[in-house]
C-alpha cells in the first residue's frame, strides 16, 4: 500500500525497558533510495537502549513544575465530556468544557484547547470495535506544570441502527494514576513501589515496616533509594511530587 506512496522501506525502533514503552520512531525511505542496511539497522539497535532511558527520565520529570512556571490557577473540579463522531469530529461538549480544557491546556492563540490524546483514546475505541488492538482506549497524558490528566473513551447508546457517538471524558488524573506512571518513569523496584504506595497513603516509618515485614532500618534503606532515583529529598517532597501538589 504505502508504494502508492514513493514509500519504498520503513525501519522501526521501539524504546522499550522493563517498566514500560516510552516511544518508538518509524524511518521511511522514499522508493528511490536504498533498503535500510544491516549496518543502519544495526546502528538504530544499537541507539535504542540509551535512547530509551533517556525518554524515560523525560518522562520523569513531567511531574516537577518547571522552577520558573508560575503558581498554576486552582485546578477544575469534575469531568469534561467531548462528543466526537465515526470520522472523531467534534460534536458537542458539555458547557463548561471548554473553559475547563483552556485552563489546563492554554492554547496558542486562535488553537483549540483540546489535547491530542482526546483523539487518539477515541481511535484506540474503534480499533479495539475492529479487532485490531485490544488494549483499553484510556490513557494518562501529561500537559504542563507537573500536571497529567485521564482520558477514556466510551460508546454512547443510541436508537437501533443509528449511528452512535464516542464520548471522551477528561479529568485529572487520581494520585492512583500519577503514581502507576511515576514508579515506572523514575525505575522504581516492586519493593521500592510498594513503599511509596504506602507513604502517599500516609503511613508512618513503623506502620510502613509493619505492612511490608521489615524492620524500620531496612524501610530507611528503601526510602534513600527511592529519594535518588527520584531525585527528592523528604517524604513530604515525594508525596507532593506523586499526588501534584
Amino acid at each position: 500500500m504505502l508504494r502508492h506512496y514513493d514509500v519504498g522501506d520503513i525501519a522501526t525502533v521501539v524504546f522499550r525497558d522493563g517498566f514500560g514503552l516510552w516511544g518508538w520512531v518509524d524511518l521511511w525511505r522514499s522508493a528511490e533510495a536504498p533498503p535500510f542496511t544491516a549496518g543502519e539497522i544495526r546502528y538504530l539497535t544499537e541507539c535504542a537502549g540509551p535512547v530509551t532511558r533517556a525518554l524515560r527520565r523525560a518522562q520523569a520529570r513531567n511531574f516537577v513544575p518547571p522552577a520558573d512556571l508560575a503558581r498554576p490557577t486552582e485546578a477544575p473540579d469534575g469531568v469534561a465530556v467531548l462528543m466526537l463522531s465515526e470520522g472523531l469530529d467534534v460534536l458537542a461538549q458539555t458547557p463548561p468544557t471548554t473553559e475547563y480544557l483552556r485552563l489546563l491546556v492554554p492554547p496558542a492563540a486562535g488553537r483549540s484547547p483540546i489535547p491530542a490524546g482526546a483523539f487518539n483514546v477515541a481511535a484506540q475505541l474503534l480499533a479495539v470495535e475492529a479487532g485490531v488492538d485490544s488494549h483499553p482506549a484510556s490513557s494518562r497524558v501529561h500537559l504542563h506544570g507537573g500536571r497529567w490528566v485521564r482520558l477514556r473513551a466510551d460508546r454512547i447508546g443510541g436508537r437501533p441502527g443509528a449511528e452512535r457517538g464516542i464520548a471522551v471524558t477528561i479529568e485529572l488524573a487520581a494520585p492512583a494514576d500519577r503514581l502507576a506512571v511515576f514508579v515506572r518513569a523514575t525505575g522504581l523496584s516492586p519493593r521500592e513501589t510498594e513503599l511509596v504506595g504506602l507513604v502517599v497513603d500516609g503511613l508512618d516509618g513503623k506502620e510502613v515496616a509493619a505492612r511490608m515485614f521489615l524492620s524500620p532500618h531496612t524501610v530507611q534503606d528503601h526510602l534513600k533509594s527511592v529519594f535518588a532515583k527520584t531525585s527528592t529529598r523528604s517524604r513530604r517532597e515525594l508525596v507532593a511530587m506523586v499526588r501534584g501538589g
